[in-house]
């Protein structure tokens, strides 16, 4: 029928076709067909809260909480101790190093012996760089964010940083501001750049407290280090937010478990007496009051070897609780899950019971991803990149020479350790032989700077030969399996 109509009157075949494609929509749509059942309102979905909200609305209500939260969990709660204390050791280690590069290599060393320098002194009256960063990566983790503050020493600016925790940072101060701006949670922004900081002197909750109101602090003088999870997100929250109800209740299961386990060593000898004894016991009487009383009362608490005196006419039930065979395995499977958030669950636990060197393999390797995104998408760029730019720019003063502000930079990133050094090291050397990854690739993932370490390689293998040394380690002699490298063409030094 469509057919014969189109040629004849196209806009009402047009108009049928419509209909009918609306009316298949609408019964696939009645059907359940093409439906998402998180967007469904059903009996199934009922109590989900799903309202709507921004990241930073969010962090209004949460933020704080969260970072509380935080601090007490790895205070008391061993997993996330452990976690943490673990993941800051994998994301920072010994620390980052950084590797001036220049073209000019007098520009180059110049600028890599004032980084050292700077870095390796009392960069904030306690500690050196390295020290100030493993605070900040932990901080970061556990409160959700760190503040780097920069202040000018007798030298110039930006001599000295001082390490402040997300509370010093004025949450309650959000409001739009008569230049077009607007401040949010503490951060005041121009557009969508951000332009200052309100701080408090003092952190809110510590004994003395702020005393005076937040000021304003210029950005140039501080570094936000937090993870960035939806866009226009203005602070950070704890990382272990999402974990931290599952380890509270891992914490309450463990305390039951362990009571338990107290109750079932009570073993109790309840005595009592005889209908002809007149009320008292062969055993005597229970305990004298050490305020010189006629004795305790009877106690309504188990412990172990108790001896209970009852009167006539009282029984006593013993109680008697069945332990659980689950609970071990329960317990593992929970902080299985919360490992999955945070690092490997041998690393969280130290339990490899049941781990062999595949599962350590894969578990390390998913980890060292996430630790590769922390590493580049947080820490490198909030809070090394912007601290060695603020010291290249006060060298460039100093020296007068504008070269210094324009070095590049590499990272030596913490040692990764092998679960098994002998196939990882295989693997890695086919991948080198093959063309795949490059020797410096290598050294600079365990921390090495690779110019300083074959520079040092060929010093040794100088020395080596000059004293006519012949070491069954050296490839340029010998093969792995002792064999002499003769088609290498190595000639023994003349005397």
């Amino acid at each position: 029928m469509d057919g014969a109509i189109a040629p004849i009157a196209p806009r009402w075949a047009s108009g049928r076709a419509e209909a009918r494609a609306r009316f298949a929509a609408a019964q696939a749509a009645g059907e359940g067909i093409r439906a998402y059942d998180a967007a469904a309102r059903d009996r199934r979905t009922r109590g989900w809260d799903r309202t709507a909200s921004s990241a930073n609305a969010e962090n209004q209500r949460a933020r704080a909480l969260l970072m509380w939260a935080g601090h007490d969990l790895v205070r008391n709660n061993k997993y996330a101790a452990a976690a943490v204390r673990q993941l800051v050791a994998t994301i920072w280690g010994d620390g980052i190093a950084v590797q001036i590069t220049h073209p000019v290599k007098r520009i180059r060393d110049r600028a890599q012996s004032e980084w050292d320098r700077w870095a390796e002194s009392r960069v904030d009256g306690f500690g050196d760089w390295y020290g100030h960063g493993k605070v900040s990566v932990r901080e970061m983790i556990v409160g959700g964010e760190s503040l780097s503050f920069w202040l000018p020493d007798d030298g110039g600016p930006d001599g000295q940083v001082i390490g402040l925790e997300g509370a010093h940072l004025d949450m309650g101060r959000s409001a739009p501001l008569r230049s077009g701006g607007r401040i949010v949670q503490g951060v005041e922004f121009a557009g969508l750049q951000r332009v200052a900081y309100w701080i408090f002197d003092e952190h809110p909750n510590d004994i003395v407290g702020p005393g005076t109101p937040s000021r304003r602090i210029d950005v140039g003088q501080i570094d936000h280090l937090f993870e960035r999870l939806r866009h226009k997100q203005t602070r950070g929250v704890s990382w272990l937010g999402a974990v931290a109800m599952t380890l509270r209740d891992i914490g309450d299961i463990e305390d039951a478990k362990r009571l338990q386990e107290k109750v079932q060593s009570c073993l109790a000898l309840i005595v009592q007496p005889g209908e002809d004894m007149g009320g008292t016991s062969p055993l005597g009487q229970q305990a004298a009051d050490p305020m010189g009383g006629a004795g305790r009362p009877l106690e309504e608490t188990l412990r172990p070897g108790m001896i209970a005196r009852l009167g006539r006419g009282e029984t006593a039930s013993v109680v008697n609780p069945t332990p659980s065979a689950s609970t071990v395995d329960f317990i593992r499977q929970q902080v299985a899950a919360v490992s999955a958030n945070m690092v490997p669950y041998h690393l969280m636990t130290g339990d490899v019971s049941q781990a062999n060197y595949s599962g350590l393999r894969a578990a390390m390797n998913g980890s060292y991803s996430l630790v590769d995104d922390w590493q580049q998408n947080e820490v490198i760029p909030l809070l090394v990149k912007p601290a060695v730019r603020r010291r290249m720019k006060r060298l460039a003063l100093e020296a007068r020479d504008p070269r210094f502000e324009q070095v590049g930079m590499t990272f030596a990133l913490p040692i990764r350790r092998m679960v098994d050094p002998v196939k990882d090291l295989m693997g890695e050397i086919m991948e080198m032989r093959a063309g795949l990854k490059l020797l410096e690739t290598g050294l600079a993932e365990r921390g090495i700077n690779a110019e300083e370490h074959v520079a040092r390689l060929k010093s040794m293998n100088d020395t080596i030969d000059r004293l006519g040394l012949a070491l069954d380690i050296d490839p340029r002699r010998v093969t792995d399996s002792g064999v002499l490298q003769t088609a290498a063409g190595f000639l023994a030094p003349r005397e």
